[in-house]
């Protein structure tokens, strides 16, 4: 089996608040900021307690498929979330709240 993006609308806020950064051998919350959380079965950070939904990893920009497979082996019921994609958002939103009066 392989991946294909597939383009969906989506709620960014949502995703940012359930969203877990993980490189091949630890993860990061971005909303408690905790790092090194181990992998092996993460379902919500060991932190803060947010249930994560959604996976990412600056490791797969330029649409490395293979720290996606590998990701997705560890975290099977998480979907994968294109870093490339989830920081346009995010930095966009950033930009409209920072100037927002």
């Amino acid at each position: 089996m392989g991946f294909i993006r597939i383009w969906s609308e989506v709620d960014i806020h949502e995703i940012q608040e359930h969203i877990v950064m993980v490189d091949d051998i630890s993860g990061h919350c971005p909303k408690c900021k905790k790092i090194g959380i181990p992998l092996k079965g993460l379902t919500k950070c060991p932190s803060c307690g947010i249930e994560f939904r959604y996976v990412t990893s600056k490791e797969a920009r330029g649409g490395r498929s293979d720290i996606v497979t590998r990701i997705r082996k560890k975290l099977p019921d998480l979907v994968f979330v294109d870093y490339d994609d989830y920081d346009r958002l995010t930095g966009k939103d950033r930009a409209e709240n920072l100037f927002k009066i």
